[in-house]
């Protein structure tokens, strides 16, 4: 038997979950009530694969990165990852000496040029990894996936709220924007959300001015900065119930969370914050055909 044992966050258990699916096509999903995850998986999915403990014999996925086979490896040469994966050593290493020969001016080092580095656990020395790649991952990688992510089957409930506000205000021409500030953790706060805000400014003054854009974000105060840049006409919110920050520290706080990625992945183009899987699993549930700009 395997099981996912993911403990992250909801785009994280949901890779977690789709990973297994691949591994076996009769996969348990282990979905623990942490701090960070006060709903169970009933409240939000009716899968009917998940395990209230865990048994004394079983395979363990416990990985927020989508797994890989033996046989994606011929599609995805080394070296492949650009994201989380790290640059090749010694390019690495030149710039980090640059980087303090230079004084340390700023963050950029650690920000985008040199994508951030994951712990070696998680991350292959080869760097052949898909998460958070989009448009550059192998046609046949998607094709693997996609039916898995649709294979998820999201409470009738929280599907109809999504559907409702979806017929009445995502028009085609809406851009999603999913911004995650990092407000719960201030070193990436700084070195992720605070750099990036300019790029996403540029981003959206840059779209065509007859676009409008849905908003989702770990953060309440994004919608009025963004309303205050472009127009309350051209930013559009799911109406929620809950407050973004304060989401994760009750049920219905992950329910509307959720029904945020469903409207998310309905848009055909995506503004996406660098390393959030908030967005990655939205664009795969979507069918992995989005337009994404990672800031």
């Amino acid at each position: 038997m395997i099981i996912s044992t993911e403990t992250g966050g909801l785009g994280n258990r949901i890779k977690s979950w789709v990973s297994a699916s691949r591994l076996a096509s009769d996969a348990r999903v282990f979905w623990p009530l942490t701090d960070n995850m006060p709903a169970r998986f009933s409240d939000l999915f009716e899968n009917s694969c998940v395990v209230e403990s865990l048994p004394a014999e079983f395979d363990e996925y416990k990985s927020w990165r989508l797994t890989l086979l033996p046989e994606d490896e011929e599609c995805l040469p080394e070296r492949f990852a650009v994201v989380g994966a790290g640059a090749h050593p010694i390019i690495r290493g030149a710039g980090k000496l640059w980087w303090r020969i230079r004084g340390r001016p700023d963050e950029r080092y650690r920000y985008m040029l040199f994508p951030k580095q994951h712990s070696r656990r998680s991350t292959r020395s080869d760097a052949r990894h898909i998460d958070l790649e989009y448009g550059r991952i192998p046609a046949e990688l998607r094709r693997a996936y996609v039916p898995l992510f649709r294979s998820i089957r999201v409470r009738a409930e929280i599907a109809a709220r999504a559907q409702e506000w979806a017929n009445a205000w995502l028009a085609p021409e809406v851009i999603g924007v999913q911004v995650r500030t990092w407000r719960d953790y201030a070193p990436r706060y700084r070195k992720y959300h605070l750099p990036a805000r300019k790029r996403l400014l540029t981003l959206m003054s840059d779209a065509d001015p007859a676009s409008r854009f849905f908003v989702v974000s770990d953060s309440d105060d994004i919608e009025p900065f963004l309303t205050a840049e472009f127009g309350r006409d051209r930013i559009l919110t799911f109406p929620r119930k809950t407050s973004r920050q304060d989401s994760w520290q009750s049920p219905e706080g992950v329910v509307e969370d959720l029904i945020d990625m469903l409207l998310l992945s309905r848009t055909q183009r995506i503004f996406a914050s660098y390393l959030s899987t908030f967005s990655e699993t939205a664009w795969w549930l979507g069918g992995a055909t989005a337009a994404v700009d990672v800031f």
